[in-house]
C-alpha cells in the first residue's frame, strides 16, 4: 500500500503520458453493451468503430483510475452529443486539466476501483438479470427459528426434531440457492467500493460547482444506509484467518447469513435503481473527464470543433492521433462530396480514417486534432476494412455490396451522414466498377455528403460535376521514390504503378511496353496524348 504522499507523486509522474496496460476491451464494453439503446439514439457503430481502429485509439486516451472510469470513456467515445452537453462536459475537462489538487484528491478517492471485478459494477447497476426471490425474509425467520428451537430443547424434546429440521432444511436451500448467486458476490464488494468511492468523493470541498459532485453530496446519506445494508456481504475474507473463515462458512451454512445479506442488497439495488446509476455516471464520469484532460496535456495541438448549419467543411491542419509525426492536411470550404484519387501507398486512406476520427472525437468529445475544425453535424459510416467476413465465405465485393447497402438504405433518414468509402467496389471488373461506382456515388451525394479513395481515374471524369476533385502524389528524385502525404486539389492525371516497377529494377523492356500501352489507351479512351516514358 501506498502512503498519500507516495500515490500523489505517482498520479503527478503519470499526469500527461499514456498508460501501458493490458485492456480487456470485452469487459471495458461491457457498461455500453449492457444499457437499454433508444431509438432516437445517435451512436458510433461496430463497423465504424473498427474500421476507424477506435480501440487503439480508446488506449491512447484511456488513463483511468478505475474500471468504471474506463467503461464510461469507452461508452462516451461511442455517442453523438448535442453540443450543449459537449461544451457542459468539456468544462470539467478543462476543470481537472487546471486544477491539480482536486483532480488528485478524485483520483485517490478512486484508487479501490481498480481491480477487475470494478468492471462488474455496471452489471449490478443495471441490474440486468440478477438472481432474486422477493421471499428472502423467509430467510430471516428460518435463521432466527434455528437458534430459538435449540434453546427450547431443553423445555420440550420435540424441539430437538425441530431443531434438525430446520438445520437440514438450510443447508437444502443454501445448497440450491448458493450456487446462483455466488458469481456475483465479487461485484457487490467492488459495489461496495464504488460506495466508498462516492462518499469520499462527495466529501472533497470546491470553489467551483461541480454537477456530479453536487449530486454525489445529496446522495451521501443513501449511499452511507445502502452501505450499511450490504454489511456481512462484503466481509474481506480473505484478510481473515483460517480459523474465523471456516467458522463463517459454517454458520452461513446453517444461519442462511450469505444468502439474507445478497437478497437484501438486491433489495436495496431494485428500490434505488435510479439513484444508483446516477451515482454510478457521476463517479465514471469523473475518471473519465480526468483521464481526456491527462490527454489534452499530453495532446499541444487541438482545437474544440464549430459546428454549423451551411453543411460545409473547413479544416486546418488536422491530422491522426496514432500516427506519431503525422503531416497534417488542410481543407476549405468543402460543400459537396468529395472524390480522391492518387498512388498506391500516398494517403489516401490514411486521409479518409483520419477525418472520420475527427469527426467522431468532436461530436463525442468536443476535440478534434486540428487548429481549426468546421462541420455540420453529420454521423459517421464507414466502409473501409472489408476482410471480417471472409472466413464465411464471402467475396470482398459482396461484403463491400452489404455494407454500402447500408448507406443507401439510411440516406433518406432524417440524420445527415458523412460516408467514408475506400476503393469503392474494388473487387469486380472495371466496366461495372466504374458503372456502378458512379451509379451509387450520385444517389449517395443527394441528400449526404461522401468522401471516397479511389484509383480509378476515370471517375473524375464521370462525377466531376458533383464531387469534389482531390489527389495524393508521389515525389520522383534521382530515381528515389517518396511521399510527403499532402492532399491536393483537382485531379489525379498519373499513377505510380509503373514507376514503382522501374524503380525497384524490372527490366526497361517490360517498362518500355506498359507505358506504350498507357500512352495506347490514354489516346484511344480519352483523347489525351500519352507522353509516358518519354521523360
Amino acid at each position: 500500500m501506498f502512503s498519500s504522499k507516495k500515490k500523489n507523486e505517482l498520479l503527478r509522474k503519470n499526469w500527461g503520458k499514456p498508460i501501458i496496460r493490458y485492456r480487456d476491451m470485452e469487459l471495458i464494453a461491457n457498461y455500453h453493451n449492457s444499457l437499454p439503446k433508444e431509438s432516437d439514439e445517435n451512436l458510433v457503430d461496430n463497423k465504424t468503430w473498427n474500421d476507424l481502429d477506435f480501440d487503439t485509439i480508446f488506449a491512447v486516451i484511456d488513463r483511468s483510475t478505475s474500471g468504471i472510469g474506463q467503461q464510461y470513456l469507452y461508452h462516451l467515445l461511442h455517442k453523438y452529443e448535442t453540443e450543449a452537453v459537449l461544451k457542459k462536459r468539456f468544462e470539467l475537462v478543462s476543470f481537472f486539466k487546471e486544477d491539480n489538487e482536486t483532480r488528485e484528491k478524485v483520483q485517490n478517492s478512486l484508487s479501490n476501483l481498480s481491480g477487475v471485478p470494478s468492471y462488474f459494477i455496471s452489471y449490478l447497476v443495471l441490474c440486468k438479470s440478477l438472481p432474486y426471490t422477493k421471499y428472502y425474509k423467509f430467510f430471516y425467520l428460518l435463521s432466527v427459528l434455528l437458534p430459538l428451537s435449540l434453546i427450547l430443547i431443553s423445555a420440550s424434546g420435540i424441539f430437538l426434531f425441530v431443531a434438525l429440521s430446520i438445520l437440514v432444511g438450510n443447508v437444502i436451500i443454501n445448497k440450491i440457492y448458493s450456487n446462483q448467486i455466488y458469481q456475483f458476490y465479487s461485484g457487490f464488494s467492488s459495489f461496495n467500493s464504488l460506495l466508498n468511492s462516492a462518499i469520499k468523493i462527495s466529501k472533497i470541498p470546491t470553489e467551483k460547482e461541480i454537477e456530479e459532485l453536487e449530486l454525489l453530496k445529496k446522495k451521501r446519506e443513501l449511499l452511507k444506509s445502502i452501505k450499511k445494508k450490504l454489511g456481512y456481504l462484503v466481509i474481506d475474507k480473505e484478510s481473515l484467518n483460517e480459523l474465523a473463515v471456516v467458522v463463517i462458512e459454517y454458520l452461513n451454512l446453517f444461519f442462511l447469513f450469505d444468502l439474507i445479506a445478497y437478497n437484501r442488497s438486491v433489495n436495496s439495488l431494485l428500490k434505488y435503481r435510479e439513484d444508483m446509476r446516477e451515482v454510478f455516471k457521476a463517479v465514471a464520469g469523473l475518471d473519465a473527464a480526468i483521464s481526456i484532460a491527462s490527454y489534452l496535456q499530453e495532446t499541444k495541438n487541438y482545437s474544440n470543433p464549430v459546428f454549423n448549419n451551411s453543411e460545409t467543411i473547413s479544416f486546418e491542419d488536422m491530422y491522426h492521433p496514432l500516427i506519431k509525426d503525422a503531416v497534417p492536411n488542410s481543407l476549405r470550404n468543402i460543400v459537396k462530396s468529395v472524390l480522391i484519387t492518387g498512388s498506391n501507398m500516398s494517403g489516401k486512406t490514411t486521409f479518409i480514417k483520419t477525418f472520420g476520427v475527427n469527426m467522431i472525437l468532436s461530436q463525442t468529445l468536443y476535440i478534434s486534432l486540428s487548429n481549426t475544425f468546421n462541420i455540420p453535424r453529420y454521423e459517421v459510416k464507414t466502409s473501409i476494412k472489408r476482410n471480417e467476413e471472409m472466413e464465411e465465405g464471402k467475396s470482398y465485393f459482396f461484403v463491400e455490396i452489404e455494407a454500402i447497402k447500408q448507406f443507401i438504405n439510411l440516406s433518406g433518414n432524417r440524420n445527415k451522414f458523412i460516408f467514408l468509402i475506400d476503393e469503392i467496389f474494388r473487387g469486380t471488373n472495371t466496366i461495372e466498377r466504374l458503372s456502378a461506382s458512379t451509379a451509387v456515388l450520385k444517389y449517395l451525394n443527394v441528400e449526404n455528403k461522401v468522401f471516397v479513395t479511389t484509383h480509378d481515374i476515370e471517375l473524375q471524369e464521370l462525377l466531376h460535376n458533383s464531387f469534389y476533385m482531390y489527389h495524393f502524389s508521389e515525389q520522383v528524385e534521382e530515381k528515389r521514390f517518396f511521399f510527403n502525404y499532402k492532399i491536393n486539389e483537382g485531379p489525379c492525371t498519373a499513377g505510380n504503378a509503373i514507376k514503382l516497377l522501374e524503380i525497384t529494377g524490372y527490366p526497361e523492356k517490360i517498362i518500355n511496353e506498359a507505358n506504350s500501352i498507357v500512352n495506347d489507351i490514354l489516346l484511344s479512351n480519352y483523347g489525351v496524348k500519352g507522353s509516358r516514358g518519354k521523360e
